[in-house]
């Protein structure tokens, strides 16, 4: 708990910092969207990786290396690792900083629209 906390709130420092960086100011409209971007990043690699850990690739990576490997080389291709052998750390946590992030997008959307 304590461990996605400090996650949570370095996103947060670096969404404040692209602020700065992008936009010169602190304003709610640059808060949305730069936490839109950020958010939505690491959800979609959070995603990604959800989607080649889980094995959706394998049988395109096996086909491919079987059609394109020169005869001499099969041996060291069966040997080699496959996608989702490579991508085995956790990505529940990824997805879910994106979304903590989104979240707080959505947050300060509604507070805007509201005023």
């Amino acid at each position: 708990m304590k461990k996605r906390l400090i996650y949570f709130l370095s996103c947060q420092v670096v969404i404040f910092v692209l602020m700065l960086t992008v936009y010169k100011n602190f304003q709610l409209v640059s808060y949305i969207n730069m936490s839109f971007f950020v958010g939505g990043t690491i959800t979609f690699v959070g995603l990604m990786t959800y989607v080649v850990a889980g094995g959706f690739f394998d049988f395109f990576t096996e086909s491919t290396r079987k059609v394109f490997t020169p005869k001499h080389m099969k041996s060291e291709a069966k040997q080699m690792r496959l996608p989702s052998e490579v991508f085995s750390f956790p990505h529940k946590p990824i997805i879910a900083l994106g979304l903590s992030s989104l979240f707080c997008m959505c947050l300060a959307l509604f507070f805007y629209y509201s005023y």
